[in-house]
């Protein structure tokens, strides 16, 4: 799922029953659905049979099942608590007819009824008891009718009006692998994991619903109906090429009225762990033909409703009307950098979603609007190419999200790069930051909470990352850490790898291991990657010294992080890169130190590629010569939001201010970039007053710590500040004050990411003057009268709705 800047309140509760490690096995489950739409009711009838294969070497007396349509039946749930407290409280305070669950659920087991309860934490989840154990090798037909009332759209699963979104819609088996059975909750952040079988699903809705599905249609009628929208959908594109943007489609997005005659379709998959479609009266039908290295091809379908009133310039079906072919081109891009797309179909639709800007399932996406083509493009990239990287590698990403977001987001940028010039991600305007200095805001977002030790590990349990860190570390750093393996290992041998992990564990369920085994056996020493996938272990290289002799150059290089990583050196002349190297820790670790051969360079920069994750560019940059040799040019920025790694910024802007009593105030504003931060910043206020004709101005100046165990974080610092705050007509003069704060705050432990608590020890020195007056009254001058206070603080915050709270307790004296 693409852009996930929320994640989770509720702490894994599923039913992962660990157990002695066993031989790899993968079990089977084959489906048989009847459901029919209720598009007045809101309701989904229907019948479920599936199929389960016992491939383990256990016996098995239960089986455990998702019902995650339960995820939306009431507060209790994990969904619920999870939005509670990331601060969505919409299905909290939904209404009543919002909501959605299962009700007719009767499970029976080869035609027998079965004993089966709820899961006492989860609605959704289900035990069912078998009346034997399923003996290895043997298999059971579950069966059970269902009522499904449909949630309006609060995350996945749901609807808007008549518009369909019916993903995680039936219920399903849990995963039991070599490590147990793998029941969880649904969350909204957080995937799934799911076992590989085949679908006949059979839908009954009214005849003029579009439907975009999982699977191949296998209903004549139903491809004749889909051919017609599409042919209509191309004439619309052919009369709109060439109209200003306001002439297109003048149409609504309004929805029809359903039919009153009913079709039923079909649908047949194979090899596939999950179903989902999607139905819409509105939907605008295109597509596009991949063509493949084998000769193979690929149907493309794109699905859309029309835009509302005039369309403007990035209006939605605007932009669709390339969706097929950015379907197209990511299903080829795929299939030629890391295998074969398996399937005849992949098809994206621009419906209604409420977790995040698209969402995956076998052969279909759903995509949230997209602010550009560009966007859209990408968004489409990313989740077309989950199939791969949750589709076919079905890893459990709920407890290793890494294997499928972070993958998946290395090859989305790679397309990207590929198919538009200078492409970043989350790039932001030149005068905020110009990458070629100041890096990447994807970069900055990753120092942001690793130099402040809050990156979590992107091979973390989804539960355990704060809203933040899902994005920044599970896609992000994993992608950035990805690219950074190709460059230093190459990009051939890299996708040799890539390609071979795809070969070896198709149609399977990889984990970490299997997927370390792969890189390993392919020769890509890739034991620094899983550490920063596992750790919070930092790279900060250090270039300590430059040593000249005939053709060569000897580079005295120190890592003062604690992960060592291949990196690479450019060498500088008058200012100009010449020539990059790539060294791996073989190279470095003897002496710590490497040969960079080349006849003539004054000047050499570790990483000037920006390929790593350095915590500390500082120290990367040296030249040859001269009386320092590792100083930083200066640079003047009066807005300077993020730092520059290649300059030592002096930031500084005028500022005014008015009081009462001083008048009109000018000064400058001397700061240190905020972003991200550094152990040491500070900002200084220094000014003048013209009313009081005295020196103002406040400061601040913070130094941080990180002891880790019970203080993760400690600042040490001082504030200070002083202003007039008394002006005497009568005898003409102003009366001063001035306040010096130093202290000291230790963040405590907490084993909530939604709860934050810290103590606070400051020392305030106060000073102000008072006039001295003779027993008659007469001014006679000034004194400073001078007091001390001392106060001890905790304080503590709930953020978790529907009850945030806030609290300080203090002692003074």
């Amino acid at each position: 799922m693409k852009h996930l800047l929320a994640t989770l309140f509720f702490f894994f509760s599923g039913h992962c029953f660990a157990q002695i490690s066993k031989p790899y096995f993968q079990q089977e489950v084959n489906y048989h659905i009847i459901a029919a739409l209720d598009d007045v009711k809101q309701t989904l009838k229907g019948d479920i049979e599936f199929e389960y294969i016992n491939n383990s070497p256990d016996a098995l007396p239960e089986i455990w099942v998702h019902l995650w349509g339960n995820a939306f039946k009431n507060h209790r749930t994990a969904f619920c608590k999870q939005k509670l407290r990331d601060g969505d409280g919409a299905f909290y305070f939904a209404d009543e007819q919002d909501l959605g669950a299962y009700k007719n659920l009767d499970f029976s087991a080869d035609g027998q009824k079965i004993v089966w309860k709820y899961d006492p934490k989860n609605p959704d989840i289900a035990v069912l008891s078998l009346s034997k154990p399923l003996a290895p090798g043997s298999r059971v037909r579950i069966a059970t009718s269902f009522l499904l009332k449909i949630p309006a759209s609060f995350s996945r699963l749901g609807h808007v009006e008549t518009s369909y979104q019916m993903t995680q819609w039936y219920p399903k088996p849990a995963v039991y692998d070599h490590k147990g059975w793998h029941a969880m909750p649904y969350l909204d952040i957080g995937e799934f994991y799911s076992e590989f079988g085949s679908f006949d699903v059979t839908l009954t809705l009214p005849e003029n619903y579009v439907v975009g599905a999982t699977g191949v249609l296998q209903t004549p009628s139903e491809i004749e109906f889909l051919q017609k929208k599409e042919a209509e959908t191309r004439e619309w594109v052919r009369k709109s090429e060439g109209l200003a943007p306001s002439q297109i489609l003048r149409g609504s997005d309004t929805f029809p009225a359903s039919s009153l005659k009913m079709k039923t379709i079909r649908y047949t998959a194979e090899q596939v762990h999950d179903f989902a479609w999607f139905a819409d009266k509105r939907f605008l039908v295109l597509k596009d033909t991949a063509r493949l290295a084998s000769g193979k091809t690929v149907d493309c379908w794109a699905m859309f409703p029309p835009s509302k009133g005039l369309v403007l310039k990035n209006a939605q079906s605007r932009l669709w009307q390339k969706g097929a072919f950015y379907v197209r081109r990511s299903v080829e891009f795929y299939s030629k950098n890391v295998g074969e797309y398996p399937w005849p179909q992949a098809t994206a639709v621009h419906s209604a979603l409420s977790a995040g800007g698209g969402m995956e399932y076998p052969m279909i996406t759903v995509i949230g609007d997209a602010s550009s083509a560009q966007e859209l493009d990408d968004i489409i990239t990313h989740e077309v190419g989950h199939n791969w990287f949750y589709g076919i590698l079905a890893s459990n990403e709920r407890e290793h999200p890494f294997m499928d977001e972070g993958i998946n987001s290395y090859y989305e940028q790679r397309y990207m790069r590929e198919y538009y010039n200078n492409y970043q991600p989350f790039k932001l305007p030149k005068f905020l930051l110009d990458e070629k200095k100041q890096g990447t805001l994807l970069e900055n977002g990753y120092l942001l909470l690793a130099r402040d030790h809050k990156d979590t590990p992107p091979d973390t349990h989804s539960s355990e990352f704060t809203p933040i860190a899902y994005g920044l570390q599970v896609y992000m750093k994993t992608a950035m850490c990805l690219h950074w393996l190709e460059q230093a290992v190459g990009t051939e041998k890299f996708d040799a790898a890539m390609q071979e992990y795809y070969r070896k564990w198709q149609f399977r369920h990889p984990y970490p291991e299997d997927f370390r085994m792969v890189l390993n056996e392919k020769g890509l020493e890739a034991a620094w990657f899983f550490d920063a996938m596992q750790t919070q272990k930092q790279v900060d290289y250090a270039l300590k010294g430059a040593t000249l002799d005939v053709g060569q150059v000897t580079l005295d290089i120190k890592n003062k992080g604690s992960l060592d990583t291949p990196f690479s050196v450019t060498a500088f002349q008058n200012g100009k890169p010449v020539e990059t190297r790539w060294f791996s820790i073989a190279d470095w670790e003897p002496q710590h130190s490497v040969v960079f051969p080349i006849d003539s360079a004054d000047a050499f920069e570790i990483d000037y590629l920006r390929k790593t994750l350095d915590i500390n560019r500082k120290n990367n940059f040296r030249r040859t010569s001269g009386l320092f040799p590792g100083l930083r040019p200066l640079e003047y920025r009066p807005i300077a939001i993020f730092q520059n790694a290649r300059r030592n910024t002096i930031a500084a802007i005028p500022w005014v201010g008015w009081n009462n009593y001083d008048k009109t105030m000018v000064g400058l504003f001397l700061y240190d970039p905020p972003f991200p931060s550094r152990k040491f910043q500070y900002y200084l206020f220094p000014g003048y007053a013209t009313g009081s004709k005295k020196f103002v101005g406040l400061a601040d100046v913070r130094y941080h710590f990180y002891p880790g165990g019970l203080f993760p974080k400690v600042t040490v610092g001082a504030s200070a500040k002083t202003f007039d705050f008394d002006y005497n007509a009568g005898d003409d003069y102003y009366s001063k004050y001035w306040r010096i704060v130093p202290q000291i705050r230790a963040e405590l432990r907490s084993s909530s990411i939604s709860f934050r608590h810290a103590l606070n020890f400051r020392t305030l020195f106060i000073g102000r003057e008072d006039d001295e007056r003779n027993i008659e009254g007469l001014y006679l001058g000034k004194a400073w009268i001078r007091n001390t206070i001392y106060e001890l603080r905790y304080e503590g915050e709930q953020q978790t709705l529907p009850n945030p709270y806030r609290f300080q307790f203090a002692l003074e004296t």
